[in-house]
C-alpha cells in the first residue's frame, strides 16, 4: 500500500493527527469551552483536515528552508536554521487553522445574530490568531519529531 511505505505521507499523516490533538486542545483552552470528548473529536478532525490538505499543495517547508538558509544565511542541520525554518509553515497553517475554525465556530452558530457575524469573526480572529501561533510553533517541533519517530520505523529504508 502506498500509504504506509512513503515517508512523506506518514510523515504529513502523523504530523496532521498531533497537530490536531494539539490545537483542538488549545482551542477548547482558550475558547474556555466545555471539555467534552465531542468537541475535541470535532475540532481535532477539523483541523486535521485543514493541515492535512494545506501541506498536500503548500510547499511550505521549501518556504521555510528559503527564509532560513537564503534570508537569515543559517546552515542547515543548526538549531537556529530549525527555529528559524519553522516559522513559515507555523505562519501558513496557523492561518488558515484560525480562520476556517473561528468561522466555522461563529458562521454555524445560531445564538449569533447574522449582522454582527462578521465582525466577530474578524475580531476573533486577529485577537486569537497569535495565541494558536505559539502553540502551533511549538507543538509543530513535537509533531514532526513524533511523524518523523513513526515514518522512520515503519517505512522500508529504500523509499525515501
Amino acid at each position: 500500500m502506498f500509504f504506509k511505505e512513503h515517508f512523506g505521507t506518514v510523515l504529513t499523516s502523523v504530523l496532521s493527527l498531533v497537530m490536531g490533538l494539539f490545537m483542538g486542545i488549545a482551542v477548547i483552552i482558550v475558547n474556555h469551552l466545555p471539555f467534552v470528548w465531542t468537541q475535541l473529536f470535532q475540532l481535532w478532525a477539523e483541523i486535521f483536515m485543514i493541515v492535512f490538505v494545506v501541506s498536500l499543495f503548500v510547499p511550505y517547508n521549501a518556504w521555510g528552508d528559503w527564509l532560513a538558509g537564503k534570508v537569515f544565511d543559517l546552515k542547515e542541520g543548526t538549531v537556529g536554521f530549525a527555529l528559524v525554518q519553522g516559522i513559515i509553515p507555523s505562519v501558513i497553517l496557523n492561518t488558515f487553522n484560525t480562520f476556517i475554525c473561528v468561522g466555522q465556530s461563529i458562521f454555524y452558530n445560531p445564538t449569533i445574530p447574522q449582522a454582527a457575524r462578521m465582525g466577530i469573526w474578524w475580531h476573533s480572529c486577529i485577537s486569537t490568531w497569535w495565541i494558536f501561533f505559539v502553540v502551533s510553533y511549538i507543538a509543530s517541533y513535537i509533531a514532526v519529531w513524533i511523524g518523523k519517530f513513526v515514518a522512520t520505523h515503519y517505512v522500508k529504508k529504500s523509499n525515501y
